[in-house]
């Protein structure tokens, strides 16, 4: 067993030369902590120098937000709508009243076809006139040679018969081809305005309900976008705060480089008390305990203070990201398969007005085949006309014949019954063109008729096309100047949004400061807990021990009390081992006006 004295110098020995190598390890982590505290400063205020250029750019992409959907919502594209609203209502009456004018002219055709099929029984009974005429004009010349000198005068008549017979064939041959060419033309007009109007009434109907779609679709963005006004404002709010929270942050740097300086100070302290002898073991072991769990909350602190504007500069990023992609929705520009909302409008609405002239022209067509039915029907006319004046003739020259067979006597009785005969014929010949008359004036009628609803709708309808297609250009034109403003402004958004996150994202990644400080931390930890072991070989932890009062004038943050009194009850084995979380006092909030006040950044 060793004498009590004995014992005595040897721990006095050992706590010499203790001291003197905690003297050297105080000396070292001190002058780390000092270096740290200062170098940590003008990282932090490169940081503050990027803040004003990211929030101006911010409040930059906020603004641009709000202009893209004031320009949806304008009074501009509001009036537009209504305009495209009536517009959409005025084709569709057209349409409709385009395709009934066809769909009675196509009937009205097609009833004129019919009657000119009528005529083609007058037109047959023409051609049993004509060879019996000429039988009958054979006759009377053979009959008249027979009678010789007392039959004089009946050559001539047969030979007049016989031109008038060649007249008439020659006359029904005309008509007959002209009344062929005319059910032709009515036919190949059916079957060209029938698929061409049916064609551009189906298209035009399924452009316009197409365009309805796209109206209503346009309404809800505007709908939309008056109700976003706000939400673009809340995005700039929440800009605002995320820079405010940095900024917060910033200032907490502030508070731990203080404690980081109030530790370096204490451990200039303790190694100055180490070589004056005032300190000893117990107060060296309690003196490092308090400044381990110093450096341990100031470890936290910046920690959370940078992880803090990590986070809240990405969320800058983040918001004007999906800001941009909400005003880009909101704006409905991309449908999808991508393409512009208001270019497919205006695609479908040029190929609407291009319907509606082609529809115009299917009316001019209408109107010239009414001209062309009139024309050739008023031809047919004539021709009938003639054959109806040779029929008088004919009859005038049986009359004539007859008369003077009477004047024969017995022996020209057979010329006046071929006279009777040529008569009757020439009877008939009448009553055949007076069947076709009666049908020629039905298809007149029928011609005028349509001829003068054709042309007078024609007419209105070439005059309401014009003005529709003149106020769609007009239309067209807003929508295409709304549309390449959006698309610029879109273009200028996304590439001030893209540039925005790369310039955070650079700095983010240069963040490194956090990385470094707690380096140091760690390390002058692991130093001052080695201190704390051997001290309390020499000093073992007992109430009182080590008199921490002197350290608490320095403290100028509420934390810094906070851990110093948890060690003071008694906690200090703990607070070694273990991470010490203290509730830190809140940093001074900012107001709306200001940022803070320990960073001036705006």
């Amino acid at each position: 067993m060793i004498p009590a004295g004995k014992d005595n110098k040897t721990q006095d020995a050992e706590f010499e030369r203790l001291s003197d190598e905690w003297s050297v390890v105080l000396a070292g982590q001190s002058a780390e902590l000092a270096a740290v505290s200062g170098t940590t400063e003008q990282e932090f205020l490169d940081i503050g120098g990027r803040l004003q250029d990211f929030y101006q750019r911010g409040l930059g992409i906020s603004g641009l937000a709000s202009e893209m959907v004031g320009e949806v919502a304008g009074d501009q594209v509001i009036g537009t709508m209504q305009g495209l609203g009536e517009m959409l209502d005025d084709m569709g009456h057209y349409v409709n009243r385009a395709q009934n004018e066809i769909e009675v002219s196509a009937d009205t055709l097609r009833e004129i076809l019919g009657l000119l099929a009528k005529v083609s029984d007058p037109l047959s009974g023409f051609k049993k006139v004509n060879k019996v005429l000429r039988m009958l004009g054979i006759s009377t010349k053979i009959e008249s040679a027979r009678l010789g000198q007392s039959a004089a005068g009946f050559d001539t008549l047969a030979s007049d018969v016989g031109e008038l017979s060649v007249q008439v064939n020659d006359k029904a041959a005309i008509i007959l081809k002209r009344k062929e060419e005319l059910a032709r033309t009515i036919e190949q007009t059916l079957t060209g305005v029938l698929n061409s109007g049916a064609q551009q009434h189906d298209q035009v109907v399924a452009i316009l309900d197409r365009t309805r779609g796209s109206m209503q679709a346009l309404s809800e963005i505007n709908t939309r976008c008056s109700s976003s006004v706000a939400a673009v404002s809340a995005v700039s709010d929440e800009v605002y705060r995320s820079i405010g929270d940095v900024v917060m942050s910033m200032q907490a740097h502030d508070i731990v480089r203080q404690q980081i300086e109030h530790v370096d100070e204490a451990l200039r302290d303790l190694k100055q008390g180490l070589s004056t002898g005032s300190a000893g073991a117990d107060t060296t072991a309690a003196v490092c305990e308090l400044q381990i769990a110093q450096l341990r909350h100031a470890e936290e602190e910046l920690d959370v203070a940078v992880t803090t504007i990590i986070d809240s500069l990405r969320e800058v990023a983040r918001k004007q990201s999906g800001l941009s992609a909400q005003t880009t929705s909101m704006a409905g520009m991309a449908d999808q398969t991508g393409g512009s909302f208001f270019s497919e409008m205006e695609k479908d609405i040029s190929v609407v007005s291009d319907a509606l002239l082609e529809s115009s022209k299917v009316n001019q067509a209408l109107c010239l085949a009414m001209a062309t039915v009139a024309q050739t029907v008023g031809e047919i006319a004539t021709f009938v006309g003639d054959i109806e004046k040779i029929g008088e003739e004919i009859k005038l020259i049986a009359l004539n014949a007859q008369i003077k067979s009477a004047y024969t006597g017995d022996e020209g009785a057979a010329l006046g019954v071929l006279a009777e005969a040529i008569q009757r014929l020439s009877i008939d010949a009448i009553d055949h063109t007076g069947a076709v008359s009666h049908t020629l004036q039905g298809i007149i009628a029928v011609t005028d008729r349509l001829n003068e609803g054709v042309s007078a709708e024609a007419s209105g309808l070439e005059s309401e096309v014009r003005g529709m297609v003149q106020t769609l250009s007009g239309l067209l034109q807003t929508l295409r100047q709304v549309n390449d403003t959006l698309q610029h402004s879109l273009r200028s958004m996304d590439g001030s949004v893209t540039q925005l996150s790369c310039d955070i994202e650079h700095v983010v990644a240069g963040i490194t400061v956090h990385r470094k400080v707690s380096q140091v931390l760690e390390t002058a930890i692991r130093d001052l807990a080695g201190i704390v072991a051997q001290a309390r070989k020499l000093a073992p932890a007992s109430p009182g021990a080590g008199n921490l009062d002197q350290l608490t004038q320095r403290y100028t943050m509420q934390s810094e009390r906070r851990i110093h009194e948890s060690l003071k009850a008694g906690g200090a084995r703990e607070a070694s081992a273990r991470p010490l979380t203290v509730a830190a006092a809140p940093p001074p909030a900012a107001s709306e006006d200001d940022l803070g006040g320990n960073v001036e950044l705006f």
